[in-house]
């Protein structure tokens, strides 16, 4: 997929899209001090589901999200795109710190994450509220005491909501969370002033931004409509994410980018290719504007910076989890002699038994997915799935997968050894498996008791690490056992146990 995007830089690298702005006489002096004359909009790469979220971080670099595609992205200086964090579970805004670390609103899964510096996951922020799971959360902001605000609302096909309404939420630096704004329809985009006293946050089925003054940390006054956008000029809803440039003037993403000063007088438009969805600061000098904008990324340089990063976001301690015995035997079954297709995806060379049965992925996100036959007398369904690599670091990894199973009664085992492609790490989980139903979104499962998995993270030298994983019920899949090991070449006599950190 990243090829596909690499492609679409060199189509669109050089290619200057025409600029115009609207701006009243009032402010005509002011505009000039924020848009150059001769300044372009340059598309700079293309190709994309939903692009949102874009961050600048300090290293150096852009990260964004390609939501449907459930991908953050990097984008460096050289203009190559590589996966950052990837499944996303559907991130959407996202914010940086000083410090390198990535905060992330992780719509898919209703949750707000920590991610460091190389894509991998530091840690969950919030997950529930008032024992509930969170809406979808959408935009993000740090203030300047190492907390965060974020808007918590919804969209997609209409469901009952696991909150009582759409709202915005304050973590304080230690995690403590509560809700800040309870009165707003949709609340969207979210943003805290360059002098830390005000939160704008945008309300787009009424095209509306508000602003509040922050009386503390987390502690808001009432809300004041500070902008009406205009039907014609700026469309019929937004605006959507929001950024500060360092005066305090605020720039929206409705139909095109609607630059405001701070009491939300417009100073002028800038009009986009494509339907903005949100825009951030970036580049040495922090006067790049970087517009997120359905299936582009754009880029057009101002007069005046950014808005600098916050020094740091919450920093809670992780929660300790229960360790659980693990054993290194494998419980297995006699093998009998199986054919084999070899098979290559991406680098990686698989032995797939002629007996599993080859199928269309179900998403984007898998390479390869087969249907195992059940073993006698077994009924549900088993398969074996591949994925591509992807972020994070092998103990998150291995835990995502642990979170799928209640393993009470069961077993966990989790062994490290070599093959001839890499080195791998095998988890062997049983007990009750939560089965996905439904569409991911909806992150609704069932419990399948007597079910199985084994999962593989395989380092394949240049390649990166791919994700192979069969899931079923207990005979099946311990019928299997030995095809699946062979099917990338484990070496029994390499294995030793592997002890998780957490």
């Amino acid at each position: 997929m990243l090829l596909k995007y690499q492609r679409f830089i060199c189509s669109f690298s050089a290619a200057l899209l025409a600029i115009s702005s609207f701006s009243t006489s009032a402010n005509a002096d002011k505009w000039s001090e924020i848009l150059p004359a001769d300044s372009q909009i340059e598309k700079i790469a293309g190709g994309f589901a939903f692009t949102e979220g874009p961050a600048w971080h300090p290293d150096g670099f852009l990260v964004f999200s390609d939501i449907p595609n459930e991908r953050v992205i990097k984008y460096d200086s050289s203009g190559k795109l590589t996966d950052f964090f990837t499944p996303s579970g559907q991130c959407n805004g996202l914010i940086c710190d000083e410090q390198g670390f990535v905060y992330a609103c992780q719509g898919g899964k209703g949750q707000m994450l920590k991610l460091n510096a190389d894509g991998s996951l530091n840690k969950v922020l919030v997950s529930k509220y008032d024992g509930k799971l969170l809406n979808s959360p959408n935009d993000v902001a740090l203030d300047a005491v190492g907390g965060l605000y974020f808007t918590d609302p919804a969209y997609g096909p209409k469901r009952e909501l696991p909150q009582p309404m759409m709202a915005v939420y304050y973590v304080n630096s230690k995690g403590k969370v509560t809700r800040v704004i309870d009165d707003l329809k949709r609340p969207n985009g979210v943003n805290v002033s360059p002098d830390g006293k005000s939160l704008y946050v945008a309300e787009p089925n009424l095209g509306q931004v508000y602003r509040y003054k922050i009386l503390s940390p987390g502690k808001l006054g009432s809300g004041k409509l500070i902008f009406q956008g205009n039907k014609e000029l700026d469309g019929a809803g937004g605006p959507d994410g929001m950024v500060h440039d360092v005066q305090g003037n605020l720039y929206a993403t409705y139909k095109g980018i609607v630059v405001l000063n701070p009491e939300g007088k417009v100073l002028g438009r800038i009009k986009t290719p494509e339907h903005p969805a949100n825009c951030t600061f970036g580049d040495a000098d922090n006067k790049t504007l970087y517009i997120t904008a359905r299936t582009g990324l754009y880029k057009i340089r101002l007069n005046i910076p950014g808005m600098g990063l916050q020094k740091k976001g919450p920093d809670l301690a992780q929660a300790a989890q229960p360790k659980q015995k693990r054993t290194l035997q494998l419980q297995t079954v006699a093998l009998k002699e199986t054919k084999t297709t070899d098979v290559n995806l991406r680098g990686l060379k698989l032995q797939i038994p002629e007996s599993w049965n080859a199928q269309k992925p179900s998403n984007r996100l898998r390479l390869a997915q087969y249907e195992v036959p059940a073993a006698e007398g077994v009924k549900g369904s088993t398969e074996f799935v591949v994925f591509p690599p992807f972020g994070g670091s092998i103990d998150d990894n291995l835990g995502r997968w642990i979170n799928q199973f209640d393993t009470t009664g069961g077993k966990l085992t989790t062994i490290q050894g070599k093959s001839a492609q890499g080195a791998y790490y095998l988890l062997d989980i049983s007990g009750t498996y939560k089965k996905p139903d439904g569409p991911p979104f909806l992150r609704k499962t069932i419990d399948a008791p007597g079910h199985r998995m084994l999962a593989i993270i395989l380092s394949v030298p240049e390649k990166g690490n791919f994700f192979l994983k069969m899931v079923g019920p207990e005979k099946t899949v311990a019928a299997e056992i030995e095809a699946f090991r062979n099917s990338f070449s484990a070496k029994a006599d390499s294995e030793k146990e592997y002890e998780m950190k957490n």
